[in-house]
Formats: structure tokens, C-alpha cells, sequence
């Protein structure tokens, strides 16, 4: 585990951004001028949305830790790396199958997670064989059983 982000740190995240090149004269900003300029500010500008959910995922979360006594959180994490050891599935297919318990299509969960759509299918196809189940509906209920996927995942709540 490391060390959490010092105050400065996070000060320092939230000023910094996207940083533009100068432009062609002073006054004038710039502009990209070829297909892969312009990808690489898309790129940019998308990145830079993230870091700002991040830091709002971790303002959020600094004021949740500062609530909960730490041995609750010290043992809630031990209760749910336990309950995990006994999950089967991958990260990347408790994503999906997250996906799926939202009633999203393989098409939409691929959208979200940035995924090949046939990248989902693959794992949607073998989350289903790694439980022995008859459908990814049959999947859901399993992983909503067994508490790998949980309820706040579902409706987006937690990650």
C-alpha cells in the first residue's frame, strides 16, 4: 500500500492541467494543425477530465476515512479481500459482469470501460464457463450472491 497523498499534493493536482503549446504570435493561441495534434488534445482534454474525477473521487473519499474509526475500515478490508480470494473471476470480469448487472449491452460496457467490444464478449463468455452458469443472467445472480459484485457497484455508487 503507499503512503496517502500529502494536502500540498493534492493542491498541486488541482492547479495543474492541460498545458497548451504557445502560440504562433503573441495574443494568438494554438490551434493543432494535423490528425494526430488534434487526437493528442482530445487525448488532452480527456485526461485531464479524469484527473479531475479522481480528485473529486478522492476529496469524497478522504471525507468518508475521516468518519469511520480505522479499525472498522482495517477490518472491513480483510472481510473483503477474504470474501474476493474465493471469487474466480478476473478484475476485468467483475467489471464486465458489473456491466451486465446494469443491464448494460456488451456494446455499452465496452463504451464505459474503453474496452474492444469483442474483448467484453470474451469475458462476459468466460465468466460463464468459470461459474458453470447458463447465462449471464445466471452470472449476475452468482456474483450478486456471493457479494463479488455488490449492490452500490451496480447502481454506480462505488467502484
Amino acid at each position: 500500500m503507499s503512503e496517502p497523498l500529502k494536502d500540498k499534493e493534492i493542491a498541486q493536482l488541482r492547479r495543474g492541467g492541460l498545458l497548451l503549446p504557445p502560440g504562433p504570435r503573441p495574443g494568438r493561441r494554438w490551434l493543432p494543425g494535423t490528425p494526430a495534434e488534434q487526437h493528442l488534445l482530445s487525448e488532452g482534454r480527456r485526461l485531464d477530465r479524469v484527473r479531475l474525477l479522481l480528485l473529486e473521487e478522492v476529496g469524497r473519499l478522504r471525507q468518508v476515512a475521516a468518519r469511520i474509526p480505522r479499525a472498522e475500515v482495517l477490518a472491513a478490508a480483510a472481510r473483503e479481500a477474504e470474501r474476493m480470494k474465493r471469487c474466480p473471476l478476473s478484475q476485468t470480469e467483475l467489471l464486465i459482469v458489473t456491466g451486465a448487472a446494469r443491464g448494460e449491452t456488451a456494446e455499452q460496457t465496452a463504451a464505459r470501460l474503453h474496452f474492444a467490444h469483442d474483448t467484453v464478449r470474451t469475458a462476459r463468455v468466460r465468466a460463464v464457463d468459470k461459474l458453470g452458469a447458463n447465462n449471464m443472467l445466471h452470472v449476475v445472480a452468482l456474483c450478486l450472491t456471493e457479494e463479488w459484485v455488490s449492490r452500490d457497484q451496480v447502481r454506480g455508487v462505488a467502484p
